[in-house]
């Protein structure tokens, strides 16, 4: 049987135009991020925190990585390639965290996410 939560996530996402694919891509690092910085504040150690910690990092920075491979550097000059430049950016503040553990890096990132999204949405908008 298939979860209403999943079901309309699953129809949000066929029906998004790419725009919408883009922010909720966002969405997504974010909240996962988030949990991230929830985790930290644990201040637990055991193998499940860390495994949480470690995969929910992990996704984060495949989506980064995806968003920058999507990106048409062609059509998008130099906006397309500072996009990719602070994908690049978090992607390796994100892989140093792994080493740090400064919490700094997960909260610059988000709220560099946030902003990123909201200035998305405020073109969605027109």
């Amino acid at each position: 049987m298939v979860k209403p939560q999943n079901y309309y996530l699953e129809q949000e996402i066929l029906r998004a135009s790419p725009l919408d694919h883009v922010i909720l891509l966002y969405s997504r690092a974010i909240n996962l991020l988030k949990t991230v910085e929830q985790l930290i504040q644990e201040k637990s150690s055991t193998p499940d925190v860390i495994k949480a910690k470690a995969e929910a990092l992990s996704k984060a920075i495949d989506i980064l990585t995806y968003l920058s491979t999507i990106l048409d550097e062609e059509k998008g000059g130099e906006i397309a390639r500072n996009l990719k430049e602070i994908y690049n950016i978090l992607t390796r503040e994100l892989l140093r965290f792994n080493f740090d553990h400064d919490r700094k890096i997960i909260l610059d990132s988000i709220e560099i996410l946030e902003n990123l999204r909201k200035a998305w949405i405020d073109i969605k908008r027109g």
